[in-house]
């Protein structure tokens, strides 16, 4: 039976990094806690406070966010990071109903050990698949079992894709035991506009190419912007007046600018950076392409199925179940350059399969991501979970 709520609940997110930094999973994060605020209830942010120029605690549209001391240096951040999180959680979790981790690792074997200890059910998001996934990642010997375990008693696995599915199952949790739940979005916000509101931010942006193709992406090597660009200049080398538009910040970021300038097509590639106002970049170009060897859901690909951008990606964990799903452009083996320069070509000279593959993204996008419906499904996950843990001690959580 699904339970009722009877009153709003105290939520405690723990998300190692959180805003100001702004990746995929950290984004997914403050979009979801905004969201539970809108629907009445107490949501808290434990995150890391990684440079001294970053509040203690902060209070962002409804959301308390606390910011742990930790000492980032390599070697002492994880050992800092989990015991500041081990006794933020001792002195504060009893106060909650739910701890939320966003982070699979020892942020998430602290909130496991601290749920069972106080008895709060305790959910994990998995944020990612393959050689990043919760096996792959875990530690092995006597403090990595010791790891698993918590892990494998945790309340509730939360899923992205049938991917993550699949292997949160096959780590240890049950059918039970794992709720599919996509990644929230603000879909009134990621949308697409008029075609002469696209053609003025077009020229804001500085955009004057036929066909402009954007990618959004840590700059780290699990999403090969290296692939991509070699891609690419397959694709340019035999058309014209296109451009490639590459946003975000990273480690290889420097090396993604030294791979476009190499390109017999460098006119072609322009390499912003990481950008604070990424929305008008979804709307000034006409498609999307992701190139990841391994993902969990991508939220900017959301960000531009939202906006009707039709997409070429690879086939990782996330979008391979958007394509079943939906016919929202073209989809490619993982590392297959040849492939996408093959369906970047299919997406510029098929304009009729271009634009109701755009459609088709906007409409599966509102249909699956929409902020309130995502809340709303994961409110009641918080729910169920809260009505088994009452029912094992025998109480009656809407009493």
């Amino acid at each position: 039976m699904k339970p009722n709520l009877t009153q709003s609940l105290k939520i405690l997110m723990v998300s190692p990094q959180f805003r100001p930094i702004a990746g995929g999973y950290e984004r997914a994060a403050e979009r979801l806690s905004e969201g539970l605020v809108a629907r009445g209830h107490s949501v808290e942010v434990v995150t890391e406070r990684r440079s001294t120029d970053w509040p203690r605690r902060e209070l962002s549209n409804g959301v308390i966010i606390y910011r742990i001391p930790v000492i980032y240096l390599r070697g002492l951040h994880s050992v800092t990071s989990t015991l500041s999180l081990l006794f933020f959680l001792l002195t504060r979790a009893r106060h909650f109903d739910i701890i939320h981790v966003h982070q699979y690792g020892w942020s998430a074997g602290a909130s496991a050990f601290v749920g069972l200890v106080f008895g709060k059910p305790t959910l994990l998001k998995l944020t990612n698949t393959g050689r990043q996934g919760l096996d792959a990642t875990l530690p092995r010997g006597v403090l990595g079992a010791a790891l698993r375990w918590l892990h494998r008693n945790i309340s509730c696995c939360i899923v992205t894709s049938k991917r993550a599915e699949e292997e949160a199952k096959a780590f240890g949790f049950s059918d039970k035991r794992v709720a599919l739940i996509p990644n929230a979005l603000e879909t009134e916000v990621f949308k697409p506009v008029t075609q002469s509101e696209k053609q003025k931010i077009r020229a804001e942006l500085n955009i004057h190419s036929r066909f402009a193709v954007l990618s959004a992406a840590r700059m780290s090597p699990e999403k090969n912007h290296k692939m991509l660009i070699d891609a690419w200049e397959r694709f340019a080398s035999k058309t014209k007046n296109v451009e490639l538009i590459l946003l975000g910040s990273g480690a290889l970021l420097e090396d993604v600018r030294r791979w476009a300038k190499a390109t017999d097509v460098r006119n072609t590639i322009r390499v912003v950076g990481y950008t604070e106002t990424p929305l008008h970049w979804y709307q000034a170009v006409d498609a999307y392409a992701l190139s990841s060897d391994i993902e969990g859901l991508s939220n900017s690909l959301m960000e531009a199925l939202s906006s009707g951008l039709a997409v070429v990606s690879t086939r990782v964990s996330g979008s391979e179940d958007i394509f079943k799903a939906a016919d929202v452009g073209e989809i490619v083996d993982v590392g297959d350059g040849e492939a996408l320069a093959k369906a970047l070509s299919i997406l510029e000279n098929d304009h009729e399969r271009h634009v109701a593959c755009g459609l088709a993204a906007r409409n599966y996008a509102v249909a699956h991501y929409a902020l309130e419906r995502i809340t709303r499904i994961t409110e009641d996950c918080y729910l169920e979970q809260l009505t088994i843990q009452d029912s094992d001690r025998g109480g009656a959580f809407s009493s």
